[in-house]
């Protein structure tokens, strides 16, 4: 028989586990070291045709895979607006104020048209800003995703479909809304895909045999490039259709690899995932900043270039949490 301590114990052990997911957390942080692998060495075949057929997607899927019901549109803004549009914010102010100081200590002429450009974001500006558009897609795509929802079950596809095919048809006017709010509408397939694979989960009785059966011929399609690879920041999303349901196939066959395989994880590793990848947006959104300013310094890419874009954002965002600004900064 439990004793009277040890219930409350155990009750506050499984609320952890419901609220976290190491294997959510183990795929977030693959992600991140992907994201990061993949500026560093855009131009390679193993980045291209091995990582943007996924990496980006993976967190949409991600965001539909632990998609809670019965939200209003009003609550998801707000909550939405805590989590992504305040970060966001605060390290494109921090970003701007270290890359425009560095700038200066190397003697280059104050970057005018960049700084101009911030306000529309999305892809209309690039390093050390690369990556802030996911933020803002991401935030866009979550509330038109619970305002479609609660018009009609129905228009989330819909509105993801007419998305896609404005990608197929002419790329160039939907990724060029500002903030990435057009490349919102096909990301909300990736939305949908995890919420798919959440409804489907209680019916997967061999996770490991289906992940590996959704990820593995669907990454050697494109990495073999029988499928093009995908850039959602442009609007470009591959071979029509297909190239979209590979990337869907592969984080959706990743995650149910992780959850088959997280229970090997000892307790250490699930503690060193968990913070990692609790300083995912930080990383996010400063490692092109390390990347901007080791080539500036004249470093070409290499492992080394790669190693300070992904330890030196980790470094800060540790730090960070331990402050006060942890609150307008994760």
């Amino acid at each position: 028989m439990l004793s009277t301590s040890t219930v409350p114990d155990q009750l506050e052990t499984r609320s952890r586990r419901v609220d976290r997911s190491v294997a959510v957390d183990l795929v977030r942080v693959i992600g991140v070291v992907a994201i990061v692998a993949g500026h560093t060495w855009d131009q390679r075949h193993f980045a291209q045709a091995g990582l943007y057929t996924w990496h980006v997607p993976v967190f949409f899927v991600l965001t539909g895979y632990l998609w809670k019901a019965g939200r209003s549109t009003r609550d998801e803004l707000g909550r939405r607006s805590r989590t992504l549009l305040v970060p966001y914010l605060s390290w494109l102010v921090l970003v701007t104020l270290v890359w425009t100081t560095f700038r200066a200590l190397m003697g280059d002429d104050l970057d005018t048209r960049t700084l101009a450009l911030l306000p529309l974001g999305g892809d209309w500006i690039s390093r050390p800003y690369s990556a802030f558009w996911f933020v803002t897609c991401l935030f866009v795509a979550a509330v038109l995703m619970r305002w479609l929802e609660r018009l009609h079950p129905f228009m989330p596809w819909f509105v993801a479909g007419v998305g896609i095919a404005w990608c197929i048809v002419d790329r160039y006017p939907i990724s060029h809304i500002p903030e990435s709010a057009g490349t919102a509408m096909p990301a909300l397939a990736f939305l949908l895909a995890g919420m798919m694979l959440r409804r489907a989960r209680d019916t997967i009785d061999r996770p490991l045999a289906v992940g590996l059966v959704l990820l593995v011929p669907a990454w050697w399609l494109g990495w073999s490039g029988a499928l093009e690879t995908l850039n959602v920041k442009g609007g470009n999303l591959g071979t029509p259709l297909l190239s979209v349901l590979m990337a869907c196939a592969i984080s959706c066959g990743m995650l149910l690899v992780a959850e088959s395989l997280e229970h090997f994880i000892p307790r250490w590793g699930r503690s060193v995932i968990f913070t990692v990848a609790a300083c995912a947006i930080p990383m996010i959104l400063l490692h092109t900043l390390s990347l901007a300013i080791t080539e500036r310094l004249g470093y070409p890419s290499s492992k080394w270039t790669f190693l300070i874009a992904y330890f030196a954002p980790l470094l800060v965002a540790l730090v960070l949490r331990l402050t006060p600004a942890k609150r307008i900064l994760f």
